[in-house]
Parts: C-alpha cells; structure tokens; sequence
C-alpha cells in the first residue's frame, strides 16, 4: 500500500511540477489590495460549513483537546479570567477555554463565521459553557474593548492572515492588563521551498481525486495573497519580534508539532501529505508600569 501511495506521488509530481513553477511565476506580478479590501474578500471567502469539515479546525474530543487542554494550563495560569479569543471563527478555542472555566470573547470579521459560533453556543447545554462565551464582530487587528479589559489574548492560525501583524500585537498588548498575557498559536505552512510546494499541490491534487473537492475557488486569491505579509505562515522568530515590538516581556515558545500529530492521526493520507509544518505557540507578557 504503501509503495503505491508513494508511486501515486511520485507521478503527481511530475504531471504538476511544469504548473507549479509556472504558478510561482505568475504570483511576482499580482496586484496589493488596501486593508478594508483584504479584509471584505477575507471575510466574504470564510465559508463556517466547509471550515467545521476540514481537518484541523475542529478540536476533536479526547487525545486533541487534552492536548489543548494540558497547553492552555501550563500557559494560562488562574482560574476564571477574562480571555479574548481573537479572530475565532465557529468557536472551537473559546469552547475550550469556556471549558477550563474561563469567561471567553469571540471576535471575528466574518458575520457568517460569528453566527457559527453563537449557534454551536446554544447547543452546548449540558454544562454552562456556552454562557461563559460571548461572540460578537470584531477586527481582530483592532479589538472593540477599552484597554486592561482581559487578562489572555489568545490568537490561534490568525497572525499569518492579517495585513497588519504587529497593529494587532500593538492592539492586544493595549486590551491586556499588567501582566497579562499575549499567545499567538500559528505555524510556517509553506518554508517557500520547491519540495513543501510540490507537496502541497499534490495534497490538494489527491483531495480533488478522492472527495472530488476542488479548492482552487475556496482558498485567497492570489492578489489577496500577495497582499498579505505572511501569506504562507509566519516564521517563529518573525512572530517573536511582532511580540517583543509591541512591549511584552518573558517571551517564551513552545513547539506544537506534537499536537499536529495528533490531529493527523485520523486523516486521510492526502491531507497528511501536505501537512509538514513548523507548528508553535509563542506568548509574552505585559511589564508591570514602573
């Protein structure tokens, strides 16, 4: 099985390399789009019904969201406090931190994403979680609430997709209280090399194969791309600078490759073959005034 997924593979790429190169080609000459037009097509491109479905965004029961669970304890220290989700999409990490007994805000610039979330809210009636949460429209480069309203921001797959990275690290910093504390959880998904490219054109090739799902229409245009400063990931360093920029203090990282294998246990070996990142959380910490 194994040999023929690899000479699968090993055909794909040769049929699709000739595009790829092609395709990098191209994308030196796409037009930049201002920030309230990145940020209308992002909002418009953000579908919640095919999001829940894809593997990754879901917090699976059990061995994921004890992982997440065991993260968020050894980062997030006290019990009950107010945690900004920022850019949550349908929840799924403000369900979690609910669940720890924290009070939770969900912003994000999708309506439709929003609207998710406050539904998943309702069903949730076995515990009171879904009254620790409160989802509303927000920016999450510029969060609607007066500053030291929270004590935790925390940021998960969102600073790769904002045009500004560090007007949101300069915004949370404001919205935390002394001490408070700043985590982006994101990742390197492409590095720019010609091997993770291939690797992600044919993942998305077998997708297209074995679910017939075309995700050409789905993903950012490339002008909305090109657009963006991190596009294909944010580098950890880079995100530490954003973090050190901004004022905070005690940066510390930690290496969430593990947590990726978790969540690619359970797929289907075309989603695993494009999967190859350098996954993290970094977080900092507000200085107390002097």
């Amino acid at each position: 099985m194994k040999f023929i997924r690899r000479g699968t593979i090993l055909l794909l790429s040769v049929l699709i390399l000739p595009s790829l190169l092609y395709a990098q080609e191209q994308q030196k000459e796409q037009v930049i789009y201002d920030h309230d037009r990145i940020k209308d097509e992002m909002s418009r491109r953000w579908d919640p019904e095919k999001y829940d479905k894809y593997p990754g965004h879901i917090v699976q029961q059990g061995e994921e969201a004890a992982a997440w669970q065991e993260l968020f304890g050894k980062l997030i220290t006290g019990k009950g406090l107010r945690i900004l989700d920022a850019g949550c999409g349908t929840g799924e990490i403000s369900f979690l931190l609910a669940g720890m007994g924290h009070e939770v805000y969900g912003i994000d610039i999708s309506p439709r994403m929003v609207d998710r979330a406050k539904e998943k809210a309702e069903t949730k009636t076995e515990s009171d979680i879904g009254r620790r949460v409160h989802f509303q429209l927000g920016d999450a480069e510029k969060p609607p609430f007066e500053e030291g309203f929270f004590d935790v921001v925390v940021c998960k797959h969102v600073l790769w997709a904002l045009p500004s990275p560090q007007t949101a690290l300069d915004s949370w910093t404001r919205v935390i209280k002394e001490n408070g504390k700043v985590i982006v959880i994101d990742a390197l998904w492409d590095d720019g090399s010609l091997v993770t490219s291939l690797r992600r054109k044919v993942g998305r090739w077998l997708m297209y194969v074995f679910e017939k799902r075309d995700l050409s229409s789905s993903h950012y245009s490339p002008a909305l791309q090109a657009s963006l400063p991190h596009a294909k990931g944010v580098p950890l360093g880079k995100a530490k600078t954003y973090l050190e920029q901004a004022g905070l203090c005690n940066i510390q990282d930690v290496d969430l490759n593990y947590l990726s294998d978790i969540q690619k246990k359970d797929m289907p070996f075309w989603y695993r073959v494009s999967r190859n990142w350098d996954y993290y959380a970094v977080c900092g910490q507000k200085p107390l005034e002097k």
